[in-house]
Order: structure tokens, then C-alpha cells, then sequence
């Protein structure tokens, strides 16, 4: 008969929680009982709980996200045994695809239209249609979106078939069952939304402004001989409305729908380039790291805080017995069979126990005799209980709880072996323990040796007492309702006046690289938590192993806090009143001096500190009498005031624990690590990562931003509930320092060249609608703005956004300050977009008004004027394709041969379409879809165009170009500090701009060469102004000379 405590939850449902509610005690307040149903058990609840009992082995998993399911791991023996595949009556092959080869095209559409986005475009794509409103072709619209859904689906399809083989691969493996007494084998957008809505507000408005214009025009001007009547007779303000949807459809170029796309094909790159990092791969198990999603790479280069399991996440989790104190003596020393201790003494010889691990290395012969001699009671007892408690395994929901076994001994006697963690076991004792006070000494010994402690007890039980809890026992059992409630009063009563024992002491290394690792994260200025159940001793002593704690360190305990705490309530209560809540938060410091403290608190401190301590419910039966409406409104008031105190002391303990470098939590259960997790995510509003091993570390897993897996020896469950997944906690500074770094550098770099591109593009169109009536016309091809996304300028940016980097892997480990920029979002926010917004404006006012003016009155080498709309729509597209390419060569950091090929390859390629869109044979094939016939080869044969072409790009560069210089040099960022490159020129304008004396002449020559350098750089710009200004005069006396001819003539 076993007294293993049952849990209010299930192994399974600890195994994957629920992501919305963490809860946070086990206990419910007497005010959670009043306010709970009528205790019968609806018919549902049985039917589920029968449905339990028989084990039923499927059932859907809490998910992480929207694409991951799991299976509930079936409860069985394993047993050596053999038995054809046809006697196994259950099926439990596991099913996570989501398509198969006839419902993928239905489902997948479906689901890609319930995004916003391509909802968005198909009614773009329907406006478009209705030649009323639009003046752009439908293809315009048409390709993007059958090219991004196209793309999407492939990637979907890639996801689905691995999908397929996962699932194969595991239904394909064997384990051995036990059925009715016989054994089988059986199968078993990191984008803004704020921003976006934005865009979309500044897309409505410009639409709205030009639509009035386009009014006022129709009304002031009117239908004149010099302009065309189209023969419709409409109202201005019907034409103004119908002028608004033409300008959405003209401006919707802003974010196009390749944006999406693109956002997705970099992530599932930067997703891939983590599984192929070969520094990643943790050979002696042949576990390479693993992205289990592609949507968070981003923000691990913003991780603010770690959460840290301790065993197997820091330590190796391989359990390896090195001490135990029985009856008070401590054995496990160098000694011989004489008890006399020595420095080198060879091990243990275990030679004649064929069942002995050949690994293991034991130093003490005294206890060995011990255990042959047979003399000692108490040594028999304690191997005997480890070998019943550890062979008869029952599941141990609550940590909490002790461990226990009844047994029969061969002389008739009923006997209690309950072994368990030494504040659970100390809390059953009988009061006269002799050896009570020498097992402390020696727990605390070994913890201060870093190793793990257990205590062992045991229990005589008399025939009578042992019958009438038996009885108790079943009739708990087989309870209909509060099972659980029921068998803890059973246990609790068998669970007391234990005698001890003794103790074990296990040693858990510590993992290979994990100080080091530690130390690069503390640098990079994130804050590492460590969660454990072990006790505080043993976890101080790891956080020093680790080198989490220095010697540096003030170590502050849960104790030592509380009058901080205390004090700032009473602060926080003195300074409310009426206007307290219009009062601005005060941010006062707990350490005003600064300097290296860590905190180390337990799990009893964290409830009784955050209010999370609750009573018991309440055994007798509450009769409940109604209620006043004064005594309802009284305790709601007073419910709201603990709420409201509760809150508060959160909020003061996460600001009081977040000033300190370093947090452990010791003593703590799951469902407190999700809570303490939670905290943070909550008050501080930063990205916060968990890292664990286990079953027990899934609820923290789950509840951060962002979850990592350890491959570890405690199975697969915090794998398959994480997000990334590796096999060692040495390469979690290579996945933030490196692949989030750069992963969250790629996208910001690619979006704010993204958005630059497309306000470039998509602003022509404005200041081209104040020549035009405000009519929605377009200033380029519909074929060019059709593929301006897709072909000509989409190449180069998705390849910085998957290659770029401002420095190598190497100096991103060498230098781990350099991941604060992520951490203060310096890269991406709203100061660099409207940046982006700004430089895009002004870079469309240029490529319009620059072309506009050099044709303003002017005659080709033909005597032809070259300013019709055709070739003045080639001009400003061949500029923009151009300027824009040449910008992102700007902005690449990190050159290779295939970002040189897709910066000139799209350049020569936009040459290349548009002569073949713009000839003859195409234009009698298609005639009512290529309208551009000969513009191409007409427009470019005027060397005046392409002058024009050339100052239009050089305007739009240089001014980048001198602010890039300029910056780099005076105003340096950490990456342009570590980078080889610009080492020599930062450090050299360092000493020309700081140092207020040339005290030596090395100092002086490199001064000298810093001041030419400058100097020469300011000539070249001035050289190239003044030949632009040349030119542009030039340009002007050209345009006057051939239009007084042309008056002439």
C-alpha cells in the first residue's frame, strides 16, 4: 500500500498548463469556497473522470501557438518482454499535420484570407475592377497578391510535409505495454501595429485631401476648351468621392502586400540558419538546435530577463551518490575499512556486485563494511528504504509532498518508509528524535559542498491503526467529489511522528561553459533569475559555482527586505488620498548607493511576501444565510482593498528585485516559477525568456515571451513546449548574442529600408497630382508599378534581411555590450520611422521635381520635346530603381558576392523589362495591356535625359553619403567601435575631437591626417556640388538656347 500524495492536478495538466491562467497556490481562501457551485458532480465531470480512470490516451494540449499540438504521454509499464503488433487494442498515433494532399488548397486559402493583410488587397483588387474609380490595371494588384499567396502556401506546404515525418518518426517508435496482465509493443509581425494603423490613417488623409482638391478644381475650372470633356455630367463633390478610392488604390503602394511576404521568408531563413549552426550542435547526442517557430527571432536580440531552472538546465542533471548521514554519522569520506581517513585511497572494488554501474566511484570502505558486516540496523533500513522507494515509483504530482511506501517486513510488521526534502520531513517528526540535530549539521555540510539533500524516515505501524486508515484510505479513494482534498486528510493522519534516519548527498555537475555563458549574459546587461526547488544553501552555492554570485556580490535575503518593502507600502499609503491616483508614480530606488547585490529568497517568502498564503478550505459544511446589500457592498469594497494591496506589493517586490543583478529563487514550486515569471512580464513590460529541462519547468516555459528547451535526461515535454531548443545551456549566449542580435538588427535595417523604399515610390504620386486636376493618375506604368515590389526592388533587401551583418559572431561574443541597442530598441521606433517617413518624402520631392524642372520647356537633339508623360514617367522610374538600389548597397554592411549580383542584377534587370514592355512585338500581341510602345528607346537616346537621370540619383545619395560619414566619425555606435574597419577612423577622431593638447608628435601626425582626411572629404562633396550646380546651369542655358530657336523657327 503506497501514501504517495495525490495533486489537485494531473501529471498531464502539469505537463502543458494553461497559458492564460498561472495559478498560484494550491489552497483556496474560505471566500473562493462560498463563492464555488454546488459540489455534485455534474454528469460531464464524471464522464470525464471515468474517461481518466480508464486512461483514455488522447487529448488536446494547451498550445503555444496556433500550429502545435501534443499528445498526452500514456501511462505504461515498460517491461522486456515481446508480443505481435495485432494483441495491442489501442491506437494512440499522434496527428499534428494540419493538411492532406485533398483539403490543402481549400484550407490554406481560407486561412491566409483571414489575415487582415491579404483581406486588405483582395478588396483592393475588387476596387480596382470598377473603372469608375480606379485608373490602375487590375494586374497591378492581381500578381503581388497571387505571388505572396503563392509563396505562402509553398512555405506551408514545407512546414506540413515536415510535419508529416515528424509524426511518422514517432508513431514508427516501439515501447512495451502491459494490458490485462500480458505486454505488447505498441507505436507510439515584429511590425507595429500602431505604426501600421499609421500608415493607413496618413493613406486615408492624403486620399481624402486630394479628392477635395480635385473637387475644387472641377468646380473653379470647370470643363475649358484646352481640356478634354470625358462627357460624363457629375457633381464635383460625386467626383471628389469617386477620386478618394482612386487615390486609395493609386497610394496603397505604401505597404504593399509583399511586405508581409518578405517579413516571413527572412524569419524562416534566420529560422533555418539557427538549425544549421554547426557551434550549436551538441554532437555526443547528435542534438542539433532547433527553431520550433520562426515569428520571436527577432526579440531574442530584446531579451531583458533569463529564468533559469537549475537542474539539468545549469547542471548536468546526472545524479551521481557521493554522501549520506545515517543515525547522525556522515559516511561517504576517503576512509579505509578502519575509519581512518587518507588523501589518496583507491576506490571502492564493487567487482563482486554484478549490477554495479562500472562508472561509479565511491571512496568510503568504512561503510561498505558496514553494509557486509549486517551489524549496523540502521544502515540496513536506510539502503532498504532507498531501494523500495526508488523501485516502486508512484506518480508525485506535488513536490511538496513526501515520497512514501508501506511494506510487510518477513517478521509480520507493518513499516512506513517515507523519504522527501528535509523542511517536508522535519514538519512529521516525532518530537524525540535523538539524531534530529547532527542530520541538520550535516544537511548543512553538504549543501555547502553544492550537493543535493534528501531525508529518510520511517514509521512503525500497529495491525489495528494501519486497518482502520486503510479503511479511510479506500473510502477516500473511490470518493465521488473533493477525491483529492479527501486523501490528503487520509495521509496527513499516517504522515506524522515519522523517525528520521538519515540523508543522502548527490552530486549534480555543473554543465560544461555554463560560468562563462553567465558571465557574457551579465555583460550584454541581462538579468538572470534562477528558480529552484533545491534548498537555499545548496543554491547559494551554485549561484557562486556558476558564477552568478561573486565575491563582489551583497547578498540580500528574503528577511532582509522586508522592512524595505514595509517601508515603501507605508510611503506608498501616506502619500494617497483623493488625488492619489491623478498623482504622477514616484520612482524611488530600494539601494540608493547602487552597487552588485543579488537576491536569494524561498518559496514560503514569496507567498507570505505577495499575499499568496491561503487558509485551508474549510472542512465543515457553511450553511449559507443571505446577505445584506450593505454586508454585499462592504465585502466587495473590502475584496477590491486586498486586491488593490496585493498589486502594489507585487509591483514593489518586482521593482525592488529588478534593481538587483541577480535573483535565485529557491524551495519553489512550477506553478510559483510561472507566477514569479508572470510578475515580471507584467510590471516591467520587458522581453523575458525561460530556459528549463523538465515536465515541472513547462508552465514558466510557456508563460514567458519566449521559451527554450533543454534536451536533457528529464524527457522531451519542455522541448515540446518551447520555442527554441538546444542540447547544452553554454549555447544560449551564441542563440541572444548572435542570432537574436542580428536577426533583430536584419529586420529592423530591412524594414526601415522597406518602408523608405515605398514612400520613395508611392509619394511621386502626390506632388504629380497637383499638375494633373487632382484626377488619381499615375505617374509611372501600371507594368512598373506592378513589379516594382516584386521584382526590381525586393531581391536586395530580403538578402540583407537574411545576410547583413554590423559586425562578425566572434565579436559579437568578444563584445556582448553590443546587444543593448535591441534591448532599447534603438533600431526601430517611432524617431526611425518617421526618419524613414522623412527621408523617403524628401527623396520622392526630388526624383519628381528635379526631372519635372530639366523638362519643363525643353526640345530634344530631334527638335522634338522630350517632356511628354510617357518619357517622363521612364525618367522617374529609372532614377527610382536606381537610387533605391544604390540606398541599400548604402545600408549593407556585409558584402558578399550575392548582394553585389542582386544590387546590379535588379538594376539590370528593370533595364531589361522595360525595353522588351515597351517594343513592338509585344505591343501587337497585347495592345491594350502595353501602352508604352517605343518610349523606352525614344527617351533614353537623349543624352539630357540620361544627365538628368545622373543628378537625380546623385541628389538623393549624397546628402546620405556625407551624414553616414559624418556619423560615423564624431558620433560612433558600439558596432562602428568593434568593428575592424572603422576601428582606425573612430579612434582617430576620437583623439582629433576630445584631446585639448597635442602633447606628442604621433598624436600630432595622426591629427594632421584626421583634419586632411576631413578636409579632403568636404572638397569631394564640394567638387561634386559644384559640378551638379554646373550642370543644372548648364541644363538652363541648354533649355533657353533651344527654346529661343524653336521661337525662332
Amino acid at each position: 500500500m503506497n501514501t504517495e500524495r495525490d495533486s489537485q492536478t494531473t501529471f498531464e495538466e502539469d505537463s502543458q498548463p494553461n497559458d492564460e491562467v498561472v495559478p498560484y497556490s494550491d489552497d483556496e481562501t474560505e471566500d473562493e469556497l462560498e463563492d464555488q457551485e454546488s459540489t455534485v458532480e455534474p454528469e460531464q465531470n464524471q464522464a470525464n473522470r471515468e474517461a481518466e480512470e480508464n486512461q483514455e490516451p488522447f487529448r488536446k494540449v494547451v498550445r503555444n501557438d496556433q500550429e502545435r499540438y501534443g499528445l498526452v504521454p500514456r501511462k505504461c509499464f515498460c517491461m522486456s518482454t515481446t508480443h505481435s503488433l495485432n494483441e495491442c487494442p489501442t491506437n494512440n498515433a499522434i496527428k499534428t499535420y494540419k493538411y492532406n494532399a485533398f483539403t490543402f488548397l481549400p484550407l490554406n486559402l481560407f486561412e491566409q484570407f483571414k489575415r487582415a493583410a491579404n483581406m486588405y488587397f483582395l478588396i483592393l483588387l475588387i476596387l480596382q475592377s470598377i473603372p469608375q474609380i480606379s485608373t490602375l490595371a487590375w494586374y497591378t494588384t492581381l500578381v503581388p497578391l497571387l505571388l505572396v499567396l503563392g509563396v505562402t502556401a509553398i512555405k506551408d506546404l514545407v512546414d506540413d510535409v515536415a510535419r508529416h515525418k515528424m509524426d511518422r518518426e514517432v508513431n514508427n517508435r516501439t515501447c512495451e505495454v502491459i494490458k490485462d496482465g500480458r505486454y505488447c509493443v505498441s507505436f507510439n509581425l515584429f511590425i507595429s501595429t500602431y505604426e501600421m494603423h499609421r500608415i493607413f490613417i496618413v493613406l486615408i488623409l492624403i486620399s481624402a485631401g486630394l479628392a477635395i482638391g480635385h473637387a475644387y478644381w472641377e468646380a473653379q475650372v470647370g470643363n475649358y476648351s484646352w481640356y478634354l470633356y470625358d462627357g460624363q455630367d457629375a457633381t464635383p463633390s460625386y467626383r471628389g468621392f469617386l477620386n478618394f478610392w482612386g487615390y486609395i488604390i493609386v497610394l496603397n503602394t505604401m505597404v504593399p502586400i509583399s511586405l508581409y511576404v518578405s517579413v516571413e521568408v527572412i524569419r524562416l531563413g534566420q529560422s533555418h540558419f539557427i538549425n544549421w549552426d554547426l557551434q550549436m550542435y551538441y554532437s555526443e547526442k547528435d542534438t542539433p538546435a532547433k527553431a520550433r517557430t520562426t515569428t520571436l527571432n527577432e526579440q531574442l536580440g530584446q531579451i531583458h530577463y533569463i529564468f533559469s531552472d537549475k537542474t539539468g538546465t545549469l547542471t548536468q542533471n546526472i545524479m551521481t551518490f557521493k554522501k549520506c548521514c545515517i543515525n547522525g554519522q556522515i559516511y561517504g569520506d576517503h576512509r579505509d575499512a578502519s575509519q581512518h581517513n587518507h588523501n589518496k585511497i583507491d576506490q571502492v572494488d564493487f567487482s563482486w556486485n554484478t549490477f554495479a554501474d562500472g562508472k561509479f566511484a565511491f571512496y568510503d570502505h568504512y561503510l561498505i563494511e558496514q553494509i557486509q558486516s549486517g551489524k549496523e540496523r540502521e544502515v540496513q533500513h536506510f539502503f532498504f528504504l532507498l531501494a523500495v522507494c526508488h523501485t516502486v515509483m508512484v506518480d508525485r504530482n506535488d513536490g511538496e509532498c513526501p515520497s512514501g511506501t508501506s511494506v510487510r517486513t518477513p517478521e509480520g510488521n507493518i513499516r512506513l518508509y517515507c523519504k522527501g526534502a528535509d523542511t517536508v520531513i522535519y514538519e512529521r517528526l516525532h518530537r524525540m528524535n535523538p539524531t534530529k540535530q547532527e542530520t541538520q549539521d550535516a544537511l548543512d555540510i553538504f549543501a555547502s559542498e553544492t550537493l543535493r539533500t534528501l531525508c529518510l524516515c520511517y514509521k512503525e505501524i500497529e495491525e489495528k491503526e494501519f486497518a482502520e486508515w486503510n479503511k479511510k484510505f479506500m473510502a477516500a479513494s473511490v470518493a465521488s467529489t473533493n477525491r483529492d482534498e479527501a486523501l490528503d486528510k487520509v495521509y496527513e493522519e499516517i504522515e506524522k511522528d515519522l523517525i528520521l534516519l538519515g540523508a543522502t548527498a548527490i552530486e549534480d555537475k555543473l554543465q560544461d561553459g555554463v560560468p562563462e555563458t553567465i558571465s557574457k549574459l551579465a555583460k550584454a546587461d541581462i538579468k538572470i533569475w534562477v528558480l529552484t526547488g533545491d534548498k537555499k544553501e545548496t543554491a547559494e552555492n551554485i549561484g557562486f559555482a556558476c558564477e552568478l554570485l561573486t565575491e563582489d556580490t551583497t547578498v540580500c535575503y528574503g528577511e532582509d527586505i522586508n522592512s524595505l518593502l514595509h517601508t515603501r507600502m507605508e510611503n506608498q499609503r501616506n502619500r494617497g488620498g483623493v488625488y492619489a491616483k491623478f498623482a504622477p508614480p514616484v520612482h524611488e530606488p530600494f539601494f540608493p548607493s547602487g552597487g552588485n547585490r543579488a537576491l536569494i529568497i524561498t518559496g514560503s517568502w514569496l507567498n507570505e511576501i505577495l499575499l499568496e498564503k491561503k487558509t485551508k478550505k474549510s472542512k465543515i459544511l457553511n450553511l449559507k444565510f443571505p446577505r445584506t446589500e450593505e454586508e454585499r457592498r462592504m465585502r466587495t469594497q473590502s475584496k477590491r482593498r486586498l486586491e488593490a494591496k496585493k498589486e502594489q506589493r507585487q509591483k514593489n517586490f518586482v521593482d525592488l528585485a529588478c534593481e538587483c543583478s541577480a535573483v535565485i529563487c529557491c524551495r519553489v514550486t512550477p506553478k510559483q516559477k510561472a507566477m514569479v515569471v508572470d510578475l515580471v512580464k507584467r510590471y516591467k513590460k520587458a522581453i523575458t525568456l525561460a530556459i528549463g529541462d523538465g515536465a515541472n519547468d513547462v508552465n514558466m516555459i510557456k508563460t514567458a515571451h519566449i521559451g527554450v528547451g533543454i534536451s536533457g535526461q528529464e524527457g522531451m515535454q519542455a522541448v515540446m513546449s518551447s520555442d527554441y531548443s538546444f542540447a547544452q545551456f553554454r549555447y544560449l549566449q551564441r542563440l541572444l548574442l548572435v542570432h537574436g542580435r542580428w536577426s533583430y538588427i536584419r529586420m529592423c535595417k530591412f524594414l526601415r529600408y522597406f518602408f523608405y523604399k515605398n514612400f520613395a515610390f508611392t509619394l511621386v504620386h502626390f506632388w504629380y497630382s497637383f499638375f494633373n486636376g487632382y484626377s488619381a493618375q499615375t505617374a509611372y506604368e501600371d507594368w512598373f508599378i506592378t513589379l516594382y515590389n516584386v521584382l526590381y526592388s525586393s531581391l536586395p533587401v530580403l538578402l540583407m534581411g537574411l545576410l547583413d551583418q554590423d559586425v562578425s559572431d566572434k565579436l559579437s561574443l568578444r563584445f556582448p555590450r553590443l546587444y543593448v541597442v535591441g534591448q532599447r530598441d534603438l533600431l526601430f521606433n517611432y524617431r526611425r520611422f518617421f526618419v524613414s517617413l522623412l527621408h523617403g518624402i524628401l527623396t520622392s520631392m526630388i526624383l519628381f521635381f528635379i526631372p519635372f524642372g530639366a523638362y519643363l520647356q525643353t526640345v530634344g537633339q530631334d527638335g522634338e520635346a522630350p517632356s511628354d508623360y510617357q518619357s517622363f514617367a521612364v525618367t522617374i522610374a529609372s532614377a527610382l530603381v536606381i537610387t533605391v538600389n544604390f540606398q541599400i548597397g548604402l545600408d549593407t554592411s556585409y558584402w558578399t558576392f550575392v548582394n553585389a549580383f542582386s544590387i546590379f542584377g535588379s538594376i539590370a534587370l528593370y533595364f531589361g523589362i522595360m525595353f522588351d514592355f515597351h517594343s513592338a512585338g509585344i505591343y501587337v500581341l497585347f495592345p491594350s495591356a502595353f501602352q508604352f510602345t517605343g518610349t523606352a528607346s525614344n527617351a533614353l537616346r537623349q543624352p539630357y535625359i540620361w544627365l538628368t537621370i545622373l543628378l537625380t540619383v546623385a541628389v538623393c545619395l549624397l546628402p546620405v553619403v556625407a551624414i553616414r560619414f559624418l556619423s560615423m566619425t564624431i558620433w560612433p555606435s558600439e558596432s562602428d567601435k568593434s568593428s575592424p574597419n572603422s576601428e582606425y577612423l573612430s579612434q582617430k577622431s576620437k583623439h582629433f575631437l576630445t584631446a585639448p593638447f597635442l602633447q606628442n608628435s604621433k598624436l600630432m601626425g595622426n591629427s594632421v591626417r584626421m583634419l586632411f582626411l576631413t578636409a579632403s572629404f568636404f572638397n569631394s562633396i564640394l567638387q561634386i556640388s559644384s559640378l551638379g550646380l554646373g550642370f543644372l546651369f548648364s541644363c538652363f542655358l541648354i533649355q533657353k538656347f533651344l527654346h529661343i530657336n524653336k521661337m525662332r523657327d
